[in-house]
């Protein structure tokens, strides 16, 4: 009995915009059954047209799947933009920010793996999912220069600041995505555990960076390197 997957039934789509639906289809299909399972093939019997009708639109499955994770990186944009146009304050749009990115992978798994995995090893070559990645990822980087600005950072200090953010947000989604959290032996809701931890981080960038001082003078050095 084979073990491949069998394509849903035909979905109807509008003459001239088969791109489109390859690529709305693809996005349920990862939830279904996975990157490593889904095909131009396999979307071809979905959407009901021919099996060479694909190619005209992706360069093989590698194109296909980053055209796919393209289209994520512009739903979370979109997103991001809504907060961004938002009345907030600095810290507030930070916040959500960074929480509409765990909230994002939660609901889109297949995708959002797709979007941050191993799987498309040669991303950058792809310009449509290097723009889309580089929109969402400046809009939070942003967000969070903002806060770290008007807390004392100086600019320099920047880079480092929003890779910190970018490893708690990332690091939240891939743990609760991958069951890891809440441990057995510490209880915690999801939603607390978020709430938590962004706030935590954020709290940390606004203390500011002579608070960070006093504590990295408690902290071994990088080696060659003495404390600021």
């Amino acid at each position: 009995m084979s073990s491949k997957p069998s394509a849903a039934e035909p979905t109807p789509y509008h003459h001239g915009n088969l791109r489109n639906a390859l690529i709305a289809e693809g996005r349920r299909a990862l939830e279904e059954i996975g990157a490593r399972e889904l095909s131009l093939r396999y979307l071809a019997r979905a959407v009901g047209v021919s099996e060479a009708a694909p190619s005209r639109h992706f360069t093989g499955k590698e194109g296909l799947l980053a055209a796919i994770a393209a289209d994520g990186f512009r739903e979370l944009t979109a997103l991001r933009k809504q907060i961004a146009a938002s009345n907030d304050t600095v810290m507030a749009t930070a916040y959500r920010m960074m929480k509409v990115y765990v909230a994002f992978a939660e609901s889109h798994k297949g995708l959002f793996d797709l979007m941050i995995g191993p799987r498309l090893v040669a991303r950058d070559s792809y310009a449509e999912l290097s723009e889309a990645n580089q929109e969402s990822f400046q809009l939070f980087a942003s967000s969070v220069e903002r806060v770290a600005l008007e807390s004392g950072w100086e600019k320099r200090a920047l880079p480092l600041v929003t890779h910190a953010a970018w490893s708690m947000e990332h690091g939240l989604a891939t743990l609760i995505l991958s069951d890891r959290v809440p441990r057995s032996d510490l209880p915690v809701r999801i939603d607390h555990m978020i709430h938590f931890s962004i706030s935590m981080f954020l709290g940390a960038i606004v203390a500011g960076p002579e608070n960070l001082e006093q504590i990295l003078a408690q902290l071994p050095a990088l080696p060659g390197q003495g404390h600021a």
